[in-house]
């Protein structure tokens, strides 16, 4: 899709391979949509000073932030955000349909019959986005 590098979540010493690509400064932004643990704190971990993370992958479990190093001093903005303004949906669509990787992004199209299977397909992991067809 265009990335220079990817990483696993689960690498040893991921952010220290990260700043060592950085020059020892870390990234400028990060975003996690997993909403898995270990990749938030990557984040944090690796976003330079000044620097801005945001979340958007929703999970239950408690990220530990420890506010003095993680924010204050870094001097870091931390984002979350689960939904979107509705003015901008036409916005969010133009950009989707327009985007050469659309393909790479959508592994699955399912008529509304289908949407049990669709969740089922979704908390397995083994696809990309599922998009709903509410009208077959």
């Amino acid at each position: 899709m265009g990335a220079e590098v990817v990483f696993d979540p689960g690498e040893v010493d991921l952010v220290g391979k990260i700043r060592e690509l950085t020059e020892g400064k870390g990234v400028t932004c990060a975003l996690d949509c997993s909403g898995k643990i270990q990749s938030q704190r990557v984040c944090i971990d690796a976003t330079r000073r000044r620097g801005r993370v945001a979340f958007v992958g929703e999970s239950n479990d408690a990220l530990p932030i420890r506010v003095s190093p993680d924010l204050i001093r870094k001097g870091l903005t931390l984002v979350g955000s689960w939904l979107y303004n509705s003015l901008d949906y036409p916005k969010v669509m133009q950009i989707i349909q327009q985007s050469p990787l659309i393909d790479l992004l959508v592994s699955h199209v399912m008529p509304m019959s289908e949407i049990r299977d669709g969740f089922e397909l979704l908390a397995s992991g083994q696809c990309a986005k599922v998009v709903v067809e509410p009208w077959n």
